[in-house]
């Protein structure tokens, strides 16, 4: 996806939504909206980091395979 956001970006805007929901103050139909938008950003940074995770095991399936 094009516009999607970096990790390190949507793990900042993550942080930043927590830290709302966390203090309490804010009406509940925010909190849904916040609480769905969070949502969105954690799927967004595992399947980024799955995706990291699965490049990385193919680079060591790869360097071993070279090293033999």
């Amino acid at each position: 996806m094009e516009n999607e956001l970096k990790y390190e970006d949507a793990l900042k805007e993550l942080s930043g939504i927590v830290e709302k929901l966390e203090r309490g103050d804010i009406p509940l139909d925010e909190t849904i909206k916040y609480y769905e938008q969070g949502q969105l950003l954690l799927k967004s940074c595992r399947e980024q980091l799955n995706s990291a995770e699965g490049k990385l095991l193919k680079l060591g399936v790869d360097g071993v395979k070279e090293i033999s």
